[in-house]
């Protein structure tokens, strides 16, 4: 029922994440705690993620939020989280993801993003203390752990409303255990269009792939093959 109306008020099909209480006598409540449309505005997915090796993707989350495909962004904004990386200056990389997101939004261009902890924290020794309107052209908002920075994920919870309503994907990964794949290496590579302090803008020569499974919450961000 909740599934069916949720559907009708968005126009598209859902997810749910709800919650149970179970009593001995066999009665309950149930608690609906988010709901999301599953299905992307701009294409269906019909490919197995699972069948795209991982040397050819850029990221790889089993925990992502999000359903279809991408095909039209080239760039890169990402957090340099090398071993010089500290959550205290996280206030100061919100200030400078903000400005570059600023350009994207006067170019009318999308970017992913990838950062380490929870994105929008209030906390910001829990993760990079944005606004929405800080990272608001971003396509694909990554959560990045790291083996010195574990913190539990927030899956896009500080930023929910404005994930449903303008089709942005979420992903989780951590590769310090083996959780998806983020292969920094290939964006270290890349000249930098813009570089601060603690933060980096590198742009592909051909657009990325963006491919998103609501249902199996998988995502990939396959990079253009030679």
């Amino acid at each position: 029922m909740a599934m069916r109306y949720g559907a009708d008020a968005m126009r598209r099909p859902v997810e749910i994440e709800f919650a149970v209480n179970l009593n001995t006598d066999r009665t309950g409540e149930l608690y609906l705690l988010q709901i999301r449309p599953i299905v992307d505005s701009k294409q269906m997915l019909d490919e197995d993620l699972e069948k795209i090796p991982d040397s050819q993707c850029l990221l790889r989350s089993y925990n992502s939020l999000g359903h279809g495909i991408s095909d039209d962004v080239t760039d890169v904004v990402y957090v340099k989280t090398d071993a010089s990386f500290t959550a205290m200056n996280n206030p100061a990389i919100a200030d400078e993801i903000e400005q570059i997101n600023r350009k994207f939004l006067a170019e009318d261009k999308n970017y992913v993003l990838i950062g380490p902890g929870r994105w929008g924290s209030s906390d910001p020794w829990l993760g990079i203390p944005v606004k929405w309107p800080h990272i608001s052209a971003a396509r694909i908002i990554v959560e990045e752990g790291l083996e010195h920075y574990r913190v539990d994920p927030s899956q896009g919870t500080h930023f929910f409303q404005n994930l449903t309503s303008f089709g942005v994907g979420y992903f989780t990964i951590n590769p310090y255990k083996e959780d998806g794949v983020y292969q920094r290496s290939i964006l270290d590579a890349l000249p930098a269009v813009e570089e601060t302090k603690w933060v980096r803008h590198v742009r592909f020569p051909k657009p990325l792939k963006i491919m998103m499974d609501g249902k199996k919450q998988e995502g990939v961000v396959v990079y253009p093959q030679e």
